[in-house]
């Protein structure tokens, strides 16, 4: 690898000067262009003669950008001409998300030209130019069909797009001489054949029934045909025992299908629930689909209308569905739990669990436990006073309600020193953990708001930043573990924690195991949240230590300060919401982490109520001092022993999504765009596929006809492959 390296550094000395060369065109090119948008602006102030509606000007930056991002070469696909035409319909064909680094080129580009004209009009360009070779409705002829998926050269928008424009050199299929609105509107009738197609395939399939019981619930992931909880099992390890997919034999790993969502949000960052050779699957921002797993097709889809402003700080995303009988469960954006009947998509029934206009959404997938359905809320970042609820899967009567902010009279409402409880942040976004045989639920608590300045909210803030574990009967507190006590670092400590019985010092005990964005690695006793074990899983400088009983012996650099601290981990943490697994066969737990840092600097006026993100009102602010480094790392459940690391090959900020272990022993995983399998013994990569879009939701997999296949979204699409 040495010699290679000496080559690159080589090239790379040499390409310099045009690099330098292109730098300058781009710098020259922003400000024309930067002239260009002012203009109108100029001209309005001269004229009283407005702007196109809806236009502003962070709008117009990011299409000057997208130019400067040309200007330096890195959007071949597309000529001046095309950019200018695309970034001038409205809604930009996605480019938005492409500048802003959220997804690749092919993952961004979302068609505009979708209208019932549109389509007629792509109608006449293909028989004008297309029925020829392709045949009537494109079922195929001297050329191959185009109204099913999988087509050789992608299924995408833009890949049908530079096909029409360039052809395929040595085929008979040449360009297609047209204007950009006219190859638009064909490729969006494509797709309307392919919508149509897919249609027809499902109609010669039985109809759905699915039929789940409360005893497949407490024995997820014991069916290899099944994915049935959030994390597949409600111990949370995220494992499944199929061993058909290999060391010897992923390399062969190929796609079976590919099923590309309509929505032109963020990228999908749900679980799908697989049962009765269904899948059923959450997409951005509020919608649920449900497929044949063998074809991908759609069954049906539920799509909920939603406000058109909602409290979301980051991504207005969704994580999953619960199901239990012939129900699934939705926590809706708008703060409905929604039942839906899983065999046609129709409603059963909708409760409010709370409301958008105090600040609250929920982006959490449900968690079914003995007939009631466990919803979180989102929001930290709003002052909203958070809560954990479980509601009758049957009739949708709340049965019971646990304040994640104790007010007066509650147990730990000593611990907020003034009125700063009413919008104290705790949000539980993220899906936790069950063990039937204690009864007891397990689920991880949000940061404290505001979220970055303490000096408002005086105390530990409980149950901030803390594990609790109720009675699932009740939702009475058991015991509460608190990782960060008044945290001023955003570390949420939602991550879904891992429930396995253990030697600990000889003694087999039932333990808790979870990596906190804290970078801290933590056992519990899971019966009584004593704490067991902690040590650091990256590189952190704000503790010294953790004493007796797992609190945190503060490094005096380890504080937010008016005139800002470097702290380590950074505000994105130690890891985040995405999911570890965990391989029972090997006692290794594999974290999806990140080495950063961050300089967190308080705001000289922190405030309370509705908290801007990382905004001046929020309390204080941060910035990253220098790139993440994301990784995958194996720690020894018992005892938090690094075994082995695989660095992301991704440009920096790629994180790593949630994990899945297998009976292979295969790791999968994905960053970048790219799905990757690593070796579990000892973190050797052995695959590796790009898929082009951005990749956030983790893995799973189960049996299609007896075969295991691996399921994962990447950008709006979901991908199944197999052998």
């Amino acid at each position: 690898m040495e010699p290679m390296t000496e080559i690159r550094m080589d090239q790379s000395r040499a390409r310099r000067p045009r690099k330098r060369f292109a730098r300058i065109v781009a710098v020259v090119t922003f400000f024309l262009i930067g002239l260009a948008i002012a203009a109108p602006f100029a001209w309005k102030s001269f004229t009283g003669r407005h702007l196109p509606s809806g236009w502003t000007w962070e709008k117009l930056s990011w299409r000057a950008h997208l130019f400067t991002l040309k200007a330096e070469g890195d959007i071949p696909e597309f000529s001046w001409r095309e950019l200018w035409f695309m970034t001038h319909v409205r809604g930009g064909f996605g480019l938005e998300a492409f500048v802003n680094g959220r997804f690749s080129l092919d993952g961004a580009i979302v068609n505009r030209y979708v209208t019932e004209a549109d389509h007629r009009s792509g109608a006449g360009i293909f028989r004008e130019h297309c029925v020829r070779c392709h045949g009537n409705d494109a079922t195929g002829g001297a050329a191959p069909a185009l109204n099913r998926p999988g087509l050789s050269h992608g299924d995408s928008d833009l890949a049908k797009y530079l096909v029409t424009r360039d052809g395929i050199p040595g085929t008979a299929m040449a360009p297609v001489p047209m204007s950009a609105e006219e190859r638009w509107q064909l490729v969006g009738f494509l797709r309307t054949l392919q919508s149509a197609a897919a249609s027809q395939s499902t109609a010669h399939l039985p109809p759905i029934n699915v039929q789940v019981t409360d005893e497949q619930i407490r024995t997820a992931g014991s069916s290899p045909d099944e994915w049935l909880t959030y994390s597949g099992s409600l111990n949370g390890w995220r494992y499944t025992p199929l061993a058909e997919i290999n060391r010897e034999n992923v390399s062969r790993l190929g796609v079976r299908w590919i099923r590309q969502f309509p929505s032109s949000g963020p990228s999908n960052e749900s679980t799908p629930i697989v049962v009765g050779g269904e899948i059923f699957i959450t997409e951005p921002p509020c919608e649920a689909v449900a497929l044949d797993a063998k074809s991908g097709a759609v069954r049906w889809r539920y799509k909920r209308n939603l406000p058109d402003k909602l409290p979301v700080a980051v991504s207005a995303t969704n994580r999953g569905l619960a199901v239990l009988g012939n129900t699934l469960y939705l926590g809706s954006l708008d703060d409905f739990l929604v039942a839906i009947n899983a065999n046609n998509g129709s409603v059963i029934w909708q409760t409010r669990v709370a409301k958008p206009s105090d600040g609250f959404t929920m982006t959490g997938a449900t968690l079914l436990v003995n007939g009631l359905v466990v919803v979180g809320v989102a929001g930290g970042e709003f002052g909203i006073r958070g809560f954990l609820a479980a509601y009758d899967a049957k009739t949708g009567q709340l049965r019971w309600k646990f304040n994640t902010i104790p007010g007066p009279g509650e147990f730990g409402h000593d611990t907020w020193q003034n009125d700063a409880w009413r919008t104290g942040g705790g949000p539980t976004w993220v899906t936790g953990s069950y063990d039937p045989t204690l009864d007891l639920l397990y689920w991880g608590v949000g940061n404290p708001a505001p979220a970055l300045n303490g000096d408002v909210r005086p105390g530990d803030n409980l149950f901030t930043n803390s594990m609790i574990a109720l009675h699932a009967s009740s939702g009475k507190l058991a015991w509460y573990f608190q990782f960060t006590p008044h945290d001023e670092h955003d570390w949420d400590a939602t991550q879904t924690p891992i429930l396995v019985d253990i030697p600990i010092q000889g003694v087999l005990r039932r333990v808790l195991c979870v990596a906190n964005r804290n970078g801290f690695y933590y056992v519990l006793d899971r019966t009584t949240g004593k704490f067991l074990l902690g040590v650091p899983f990256v590189e952190q400088n704000w503790a010294k230590d953790l004493d007796s009983g797992g609190r945190p012996i503060l490094a005096s650099d380890g504080d937010a300060s008016p005139w800002g601290r470097l702290v380590r981990p950074g505000v994105s943490g130690g890891t985040n919401w995405e999911n570890a697994a965990f391989d029972r066969k090997r006692g290794l737990l594999f974290v999806p982490a990140a080495e950063g840092a961050s300089v967190f600097t308080k705001s000289p006026h922190p405030k309370r109520g509705y908290l801007g993100f990382y905004a001046g009102s929020s309390g204080g602010a941060d910035a990253r001092d220098q790139p993440l480094k994301t990784v995958v790392r194996a720690l020894d459940i018992a005892t938090g022993a690094r075994k082995w690391e695989y660095f992301s090959p991704q440009e920096p900020f790629a994180s790593v999504s949630g994990l899945l272990a297998t009976g292979g022993g295969l790791v999968f995983g994905a960053s970048g765009g790219y799905i990757f399998a690593l070796d579990s013994a000892t973190g050797r990569e052995l695959w590796r596929v790009l898929l082009g879009g951005n990749t956030s939701a983790p893995p799973i997999s189960f049996t299609v006809e007896g075969h295991q296949v691996i399921l994962v979204s990447a950008g709006h699409a979901l991908f199944m492959l197999g052998l």
